[in-house]
């Protein structure tokens, strides 16, 4: 099943009831998790303008409905500001995930990437696709569609994600700084030391931003 929502993500909407449109998604999602639990199942794909786009925001608010360590997740950003919609983002990454945020996270820097559409994958769930990454919100058409995983959407989501994935670049490790938190407890096997200085924020991402122009 495919269909055009009545997404529209207007200028007048607030970030919050645009992010909360994704919900519904994520409720499908996590029905689907206690029926298939396998490594494709857990894994999350998005391709995103900013942190601050509205399938951003709803990963970010959403990743915390999970078990902590259990999901895998792989972003695109076209770009990586602004830092406080992005430290929300690796808050909730830190939780979810066991990979570390420098690995989870790449830009898309180059201008030709920027035709690549909005992308959010659900393991083998759903697919939401939107706008052109190079529209800004308030310039933006209703593009809007979810789909359901069938073997030639998922072949063909999975195909161009990891194509784009391999065009951008990584964050560099020096713009993240780690704290000595601990966010929980530590899984099966793993010391309570180990699970310490896991919580990562961004830093000095504006003169990073500087040197590194598109």
């Amino acid at each position: 099943m495919s269909f055009t929502s009545d997404f529209d993500f207007t200028p007048s909407m607030s970030p919050l009831l645009a992010a909360s449109r994704f919900d519904s998604c994520f409720d499908a999602y996590g029905l689907s998790l206690k029926q298939h639990d396998s490594l494709e199942q857990r894994t999350v794909t998005l391709i995103a303008r900013s942190p601050a786009s509205p399938p951003a925001q709803a990963l970010a608010m959403n990743l915390g409905r999970f078990q902590p360590l259990t999901i895998e997740v792989r972003i695109i950003f076209a770009q990586i500001a602004p830092p406080d919609a992005l430290n929300l983002l690796l808050q909730s990454l830190e939780k979810a995930c066991r990979t570390a945020p420098e690995d989870i996270i790449r830009w898309a820097k180059n201008r030709a990437l920027l035709d690549a559409h909005e992308r959010l994958m659900l393991g083998q769930t759903l697919c939401w696709t939107g706008d052109s990454m190079r529209r800004s919100e308030d310039s933006r058409s209703a593009i809007d569609r979810v789909d359901d995983c069938t073997p030639g959407i998922l072949a063909e989501v999975n195909a161009s994600f990891w194509a784009l994935w391999r065009a951008s670049k990584p964050l560099p490790k020096t713009l993240f700084c780690r704290s000595l938190v601990s966010i929980g407890s530590p899984p099966i096997g793993e010391s309570y030391q180990a699970n310490l200085a896991r919580a990562a924020s961004i830093v000095s991402l504006d003169e990073y931003l500087r040197i590194r122009r598109h």
